[in-house]
C-alpha cells in the first residue's frame, strides 16, 4: 500500500508539472554529473554495521522524468568486496533542473543484488545527496543511507541562497579519511548567541575529540569540552578562551532533522531543526 500511495503522488506531481508546463523551465536538455566522496551507511537488522564512502554517476533524462545513477565503489559490510552497479530508470521530478527528488522499487542491478523502496533528493547547486534504499542480497538485506560530506540546516526564511544570508544555519561536515575513520565537525553560520553581541560569520565545532556513534539514522556526538574555531577572513583560529563543553548533538539523516547543545559564553545553547535537501522536495519538510 505504501508503494502505491507513493507512486500515486509521484503521479500526481508529474501531472500538475505537465499541466503547468507554460510556467516550467527549458527542461529539455540531460543533466548529468559526479557526486564524490560520499558516505554510505549500512543498517542491519536495525544496528549499524559498516561506514564507507562511494562515488555516484548521475543522469536526469527530462522526456522521461527518469534518473539513472551509477553507483561505483561501494560496501555493504565489513570485509565486503567493492562493488558497482548501474541504478535505471528512476521516477524523477524537477522543477528547474537543480533540484531532484527520486524513487524507484524492486530494480535487480546485478546477479544476486536488488534494490527497493528507494527515495533520494538531490541539490544539484550545493552538490547535496540524502539517498535511501533497502539492499536484498543473498547473503541478506540492509537498510543503507547514502549523504553528501557537507549537508546544511533549512534556512529560516525557507530559502537556499547560504553565500548571501544573514540568517543562521549549519553546516554538518563528515568524511572518511584513508584510514576508513569517520570523522565530523559542526560549522555554525551567522551565529548571535545574545541579541546585544554582533554575529559571528562562522564557528566550527570540530568533533575529532568527541564520542561519535554511529546510529540506525545518522549519528551522535557528545564531547566534555572542544575548543571551537573562529573564522576571521580567510583563517580558522582556535578560541581556547571560548571553549564548548557538555556537548550532546544528534544528526538524524534519515529523517532529515538535527538538534545541538551545548555550553558556551556561559551560557547554554540549544537547537533543533530540519536537513535541506532540495528546496523541490514533495514528501518531505
Amino acid at each position: 500500500m505504501k508503494k502505491l500511495l507513493s507512486f500515486m503522488a509521484l503521479a500526481a506531481i508529474m501531472l500538475t508539472f505537465t499541466a503547468c508546463g507554460d510556467d516550467e523551465p527549458d527542461n529539455n536538455s540531460t543533466v548529468e554529473g559526479k557526486m564524490s566522496n560520499l558516505i554510505v551507511k549500512t543498517i542491519s537488522n536495525g544496528n549499524h554495521i559498516n561506514i564507507a564512502p562511494c562515488d555516484i554517476n548521475y543522469k536526469f533524462v527530462p522526456k522521461s522524468r527518469t534518473m539513472n545513477l551509477s553507483i561505483n565503489n561501494v560496501s555493504f559490510a565489513p570485509r565486503m568486496p567493492k562493488i558497482s552497479f548501474d541504478v535505471n530508470g528512476l521516477d524523477a521530478v524537477t522543477n528547474d533542473n537543480k533540484g531532484f527528488w527520486f524513487s524507484g522499487y524492486d530494480i535487480q542491478v546485478m546477479s544476486g543484488y536488488t534494490l527497493d523502496d528507494i527515495d533520494g533528493q538531490f541539490d544539484k547547486d550545493l552538490n547535496t545527496l540524502v539517498l535511501t534504499y533497502k539492499v536484498i542480497a543473498e547473503r541478506g538485506q540492509y537498510d543503507v543511507i547514502t549523504f553528501s560530506p557537507v549537508l546544511f540546516s533549512i534556512l529560516p526564511d525557507g530559502g537556499h541562497d547560504y553565500d548571501n544570508t544573514t540568517e543562521r544555519f549549519y553546516k554538518f561536515k563528515s568524511q572518511i579519511n584513508e584510514d576508513n575513520n569517520f570523522t565530523a565537525s559542526i560549522c555554525i553560520d551567522n551565529i548571535q548567541f545574545v541579541p546585544q553581541m554582533p554575529k559571528l560569520e562562522e564557528i566550527v565545532i570540530p568533533l575529532d575529540d568527541a564520542t561519535i556513534v554511529q546510529t540506525a539514522n545518522g549519528y551522535t556526538a557528545t564531547a566534555t569540552t572542544i575548543i571551537p574555531l573562529f573564522k576571521q577572513g580567510d583563517k580558522y583560529i582556535p578560541f581556547p578562551d571560548r571553549t564548548v563543553s557538555n556537548l550532546n548533538y544528534t544528526l538524524n539523516i534519515k529523517d532529515h532533522k538535527f538538534s545541538i547543545e551545548f555550553d558556551c559564553f556561559g551560557l547554554r545553547y540549544t537547537d533543533e531543526g530540519y536537513i535541506y535537501t532540495t528546496h523541490f522536495n514533495p514528501f518531505h519538510v
